[in-house]
Parts: structure tokens; C-alpha cells; sequence
């Protein structure tokens, strides 16, 4: 027998990620096998595995699910975005009045207003989150491949943004912008679209408590 702790971050996911039916076996066996010898890292690499070939039967046994949660989750990030137009088009004006008296003289506080829109991204990611923990709501019985499945869809816009970016880091510089602050501009809304964006609906959905088996599977 040894003393080893389980990482907290692989047991959070464990918790939450693992087939409901067999959650609690699983964590279970898990946990006995890390405290009779297995290192850390084994128990990592069954808790991935199992998350892994979980999600994948989860979303082959209910593939009307899956499409539901896309068809809700895509409808409430419409809502989302046209929210967002209006929040941009405002930031302009009232925003960038507020702005020019917060970042004065600072031209690292200026680049990340008005380059990085600083502001304005932090709110798009809590309405992510907002997104993600609605999509988890109504799907409590299959939130775990439901979430994932939806925060991966959003990876589609991100990689078209990133071919449109590669693409226009590959002509010339257009007059009036600097190359430092242009060239990681772009590359700041790649990573947002094809990291953030993603993991901000996968927290949102995830964050809540742990969904007791039991109770989950009589809920639907």
C-alpha cells in the first residue's frame, strides 16, 4: 500500500467525465489500484482512456441527442452573437470614450483596448460559459459527451479563421498598422477561437458539482 494522492485535476474530470452508470466503479477501482502501488501518471493515463472510450459510446448510443444539444447550443450562440455585434459596434463609441480615460498615456493599456478589445472578449467568454452550462442543464443524464461534443464544433469557425489569418500574414503589411501589434493581434484571435472559446464552454458546462450517478440516471 502507498500513500499516493490522486491529482485533483484528473479526479475533477474523472467526476464529472466518466459514464454515469459506471462512475463510481470506476473512480473507485481507480483510487484502490493508485494506493497499491500504480504511479500518478497511470492513473492519469486510465482516467483519459476512460473519458476517451466513454465519450465515444456515450455519443454512438444517442446520436438524436447529440443533434439536439447542436441544434440548441447553436441556436443560443446565434442569441450570442448578435448580442456580441451590438456590444462591438457600441464599444467603439462609448466604450472607447471610458477607454482613452483608463489607459491615458499607456500604450500597453491602449493596445490591449483597442488591438485585443480586452473588455469585450471577457464578456464573450462568460456568455460561452453561460452557453455551455445550458447545454449541460438540459442534457443532465449525457452532459458529459454532450458538453464536448458541442465545445468541439466550435473549432469549425476557428480553423477557417486561422486559414483566413495564415492567409493574410502572408501579404504585405497594410498601411497604418504596426508589425508587432498587427501580426499578434491575429494571432491572439486565432488562439481565442481555437482554445478559448472551446474550453470556456467546456468549463461552463463542467463547473457545477459532480453529478451523482444515481440521481442523474433517474432524472430522465
Amino acid at each position: 500500500m502507498t500513500n499516493a494522492r490522486p491529482p485533483r485535476l484528473s479526479t475533477w474530470l474523472a467526476e464529472r467525465l466518466t459514464p454515469l452508470d459506471r462512475r463510481q466503479s470506476v473512480i473507485g477501482d481507480l483510487l484502490e489500484q493508485l494506493h497499491c502501488g500504480r504511479s500518478v501518471w497511470w492513473y492519469r493515463r486510465q482516467v483519459a482512456g476512460t473519458i476517451l472510450a466513454g465519450l465515444a459510446a456515450d455519443i454512438a448510443a444517442h446520436k438524436l441527442l447529440a443533434i439536439r444539444s447542436l441544434v440548441i447550443g447553436w441556436s443560443a450562440m446565434y442569441l450570442v452573437y448578435q448580442f456580441l455585434q451590438f456590444v462591438h459596434q457600441t464599444r467603439v463609441t462609448i466604450f472607447g470614450r471610458w477607454g482613452s480615460t483608463l489607459w491615458g498615456d499607456s500604450e500597453v493599456l491602449r493596445q490591449l483596448w483597442v488591438y485585443y478589445g480586452l473588455p469585450f472578449q471577457l464578456v464573450t467568454c462568460l456568455l460561452l460559459m453561460t452557453v455551455g452550462w445550458m447545454v449541460a442543464r438540459l442534457h443532465r443524464r449525457r452532459l458529459p459527451g454532450i458538453v464536448i461534443v458541442f465545445s468541439a464544433t466550435l473549432l469549425i469557425p476557428g480553423v477557417l479563421q486561422a486559414l483566413e489569418t495564415r492567409r493574410m500574414l502572408q501579404t504585405p503589411w497594410w498601411p497604418g498598422w504596426g508589425w508587432g501589434s498587427f501580426r499578434w493581434a491575429l494571432v491572439y484571435y486565432v488562439v481565442l477561437s481555437l482554445v478559448v472559446y472551446p474550453l470556456c464552454v467546456i468549463v461552463g458546462g463542467l463547473c457545477g458539482r459532480a453529478v451523482d450517478p444515481a440521481r442523474a440516471l433517474r432524472a430522465e
